[in-house]
């Protein structure tokens, strides 16, 4: 199985047209993770800091997925009007500002801010990145390309997590903010240097009749509901396992990062896996209800409130993590006849699980005040359970 694996990522790496490109943009990905992870990572220190508990991280957290969410769309439109190069770097270069900003604040509002801002940013960069990378593939291996894509988010989650952690003991929170900062910069400038600049269509008007047409598509619908699930489920596991590792398993923060890294590291085979997969088979209904369901799995060993099921959590919520593969594949997909608007079905289709997603560390940090982690651990897993099923509603993925 193993030497299949290889032989068929070989044969895929070798169609890839543009290794240079190809580079800065997993590159730019997985400092983009890192500065999405970390917070996670760094907050038993920042709550020394600023004395805050659980419910601090939760709403961190909650700030962040909306600035995601809220410009999704809004990202995936400018990508169809002015390239997906030039929105891509727009978005490094936002995020990048507020991480330095954020090692610099003086307080837990300014922080929630700033995590906002960083979200938003990561919108501009996300769907045009999606789109970037997968032309630096040949046609039959694009699946492939955006799979390694989602590795290099899972690549930069482990680092996020856990050399993240062991800096902040080193050196500092702040430090390890001012760190990934600096190194988000030099992604965007890799970008602006290595990636070619879009072929804009002089007579290309972004038209009302098409948003609606994109936005009203009920595949692009479920997909989005699909990824919401996927979402929920994973956002709780990246954003509350490390620190309820440490706060309520008493493990060391180098530890319970370890563990905590499983999740991406896991994803970072997971991804490509499962882009592979979808290529050969465009089965997307299927493959996305199995990941779903490993995922569901996951949150319920998390209520069991032991370390080796916790391990196996992360391992299998890294697995399930593919899920996010197939779903942008197939929304680029479902765009087939308008290639100005690929970044704008996957951002769609990444909007909901964003806005979605703001609730879920929310509710999960209230449940967890009044009920334990226990409890929450299994209302997550339930909660995911019932929205992961909305694939199976007999819809055509067609146009």
């Amino acid at each position: 199985m193993a030497d299949a694996l290889a032989i068929a990522s070989w044969a895929n790496l070798k169609r890839l047209i543009d290794r240079d490109a190809y580079t800065s943009l997993f590159f730019s990905r997985t400092i983009y993770a890192v500065n999405w992870y970390n917070i996670a990572a760094l907050f038993t220190f920042i709550a020394l800091d600023f004395n805050l508990n659980v419910s601090g991280l939760g709403i961190a957290a909650a700030c962040f997925y909306i600035g995601v969410g809220l410009f999704q769309v809004p990202g995936g439109i400018i990508a169809a009007k002015y390239g997906a190069r030039n929105t891509a770097i727009v978005g490094v270069l936002i995020a990048s500002v507020a991480v330095l900003l954020t090692a610099l604040t003086s307080d837990f509002y300014q922080l929630v801010l700033l995590r906002f801002i960083v979200g938003v940013g990561s919108a501009f960069f996300f769907a045009p990145g999606v789109t970037l990378i997968a032309r630096t593939f040949r046609r039959e291996s694009q699946g492939f390309g955006v799979g390694t894509f989602q590795s290099a988010f899972y690549v930069g989650g482990t680092l996020g997590l856990f050399a993240w952690s062991v800096l902040a003991e080193m050196a500092g929170w702040r430090f390890s903010l001012i760190t990934s900062g600096v190194l988000s910069l030099i992604g965007g400038l890799l970008i602006f240097l290595k990636v070619p600049k879009d072929e804009l269509r002089s007579d290309f008007v972004i038209k009302a009749e098409d948003l609606r047409r994109i936005l009203s598509n009920r595949w692009l619908v479920l997909i989005s509901l699909e990824l919401f699930g996927i979402g929920s489920g994973t956002f709780l596991i990246s954003s509350f396992m490390v620190y309820y590792l440490e706060q309520s398993l008493h493990l060391s923060p180098s530890f319970a990062g370890i563990i905590g890294s499983l999740t991406p590291l896991c994803a970072i085979v997971a991804s490509p896996v499962c882009g592979m997969i979808y290529s050969k088979t465009k089965n997307a209904r299927l493959l996305l209800f199995s990941l779903g369901v490993l995922l569901t799995a996951a949150l319920g060993l998390d209520a069991i409130g032991s370390v080796p099921f916790a391990a196996a959590s992360s391992i299998l919520a890294g697995f399930g993590s593919g899920a996010f593969t197939v779903g942008y594949l197939a929304a680029r997909d479902s765009m087939a006849a308008s290639v100005e608007y690929e970044s704008l079905a996957v951002s769609w289709v990444n909007t909901i699980q964003m806005l979605g997603g703001f609730v879920s560390p929310i509710i999960f940090s209230l449940l967890v005040l009044s009920f334990g982690y226990g409890f929450a651990w299994l209302t997550g897993g339930l909660y995911t359970l019932v929205l992961i099923s909305t694939i199976l509603y007999p819809v055509s993925s067609k146009r």
